[in-house]
């Protein structure tokens, strides 16, 4: 395992790298925001959206790689109640909140333990951050079992609050600067969820048979968006078939995507993912590493989640003595 600095914060706080490395794949992480940096086979090319430094992670809005909560996702109208209790949150997307309003994605890391193959990370995000009630403590660990990075969150939470934790990595399996319409992907789900204007979930859960959203078998993701669709940004409804067990959890296998001599299987114990394409990028995004420039299309995003919106329909919401568990694994073995 490798610790480097790798910049300091305004408040001159310090943020560490730390690689983690097996005999098949490595993976690099930040302490800032828990922020997977870099992640690939030994000896072949980082397939994550990452920046050179600790500013460009600063300057940029999009997530790269990050731990999202204390809700992954929009929060409709950025408010809930709970126990008749309205609680009134960040806004950061129009009218919504979206992953946390100023969400753990921002926030200084504790690492907790760090071995050549694993690395487990702490937050403690303060009652009425963000407008969330209850103080919350989250455990994120990394581990490398093989080709595969394996992502296990815990959260404890003080008092009744809504917790839905993702990470927000952006893949090209060819490596950063093209686009991903090569990729060939298969998503293991029968139903998606659709979503008005504002990208918040009507209710409906149409099938994705004969529609953009069908990739129950293999299809390339440049098919649709070539033909004129602008690109996903759309939560599916995961009907497993084939299951893999990771630190003891049986895990359904989710995604499967492959291009350029690579396959990434993506499994989760979540029941909802949401496939993003990178279909905006801001006016004045910091570049790549290495100067690499950033265009739409360009990467992908796998976030295994709870559905947008949920608390508002009484979802995701866990009390003090409750833990709430995640396990997400993107398995990277070549073809």
């Amino acid at each position: 395992m490798q610790k480097t600095l790798f910049g300091k914060l305004s408040t001159n706080e310090e943020i560490y790298s730390y690689r983690l490395e097996n005999s098949e794949i490595y993976a690099e992480i930040i302490t800032y925001g828990a922020i997977i940096k870099s992640f690939g086979r030994i000896g072949s090319h980082n397939v994550v959206g990452s920046f050179d430094t600790l500013e460009d992670y600063l300057a940029d809005n999009s997530f790269q790689g990050a731990i999202i909560g204390r809700v992954a996702n929009r929060i409709e109208n950025a408010r809930f109640t709970i126990d008749g209790i309205e609680y009134n949150l960040t806004k950061n997307n129009g009218e919504n909140c979206l992953h946390g309003g100023e969400g753990f994605n921002t926030k200084l890391w504790t690492v907790e333990t760090a071995t050549n193959t694993s690395l487990t990370l702490s937050y403690y995000s303060a009652d009425g951050e963000s407008g969330f009630p209850g103080g919350l403590k989250v455990l994120v660990t990394y581990s490398l079992i093989e080709s595969a990075l394996v992502i296990d969150y815990k959260a404890y939470p003080e008092k009744k609050t809504p917790i839905a934790l993702t990470n927000h990595a952006y893949f090209n399996l060819l490596g950063m600067g093209g686009n991903i319409y090569s990729h060939e992907m298969c998503i293991y789900a029968d139903r998606y969820t659709a979503v008005n204007d504002s990208r918040v979930p009507t209710g409906k859960y149409p099938l994705v048979e004969g529609t953009e959203f069908d990739f129950r078998t293999p299809r390339l993701i440049g098919e649709a968006i070539e033909g004129g669709f602008r690109g996903y940004d759309h939560n599916f409804k995961l009907c497993p078939t084939e299951f893999k067990k990771f630190l003891g959890k049986e895990l359904g296998l989710a995604v499967k995507a492959s291009a350029g001599g690579l396959t990434m299987l993506a499994y989760t114990d979540m029941r909802d993912l949401l496939l993003f394409t990178s279909n905006v990028i801001a006016e004045n995004a910091p570049d790549f590493a290495g100067g690499v420039k950033r265009i739409v299309h360009g990467a992908f995003c796998l976030e295994a989640q709870t559905e947008p919106n949920a608390v508002n329909r009484g979802q995701t919401i866990y009390g003090n003595g409750e833990v709430y568990t995640q396990t997400t694994v993107y398995e990277l073995i070549e073809n």
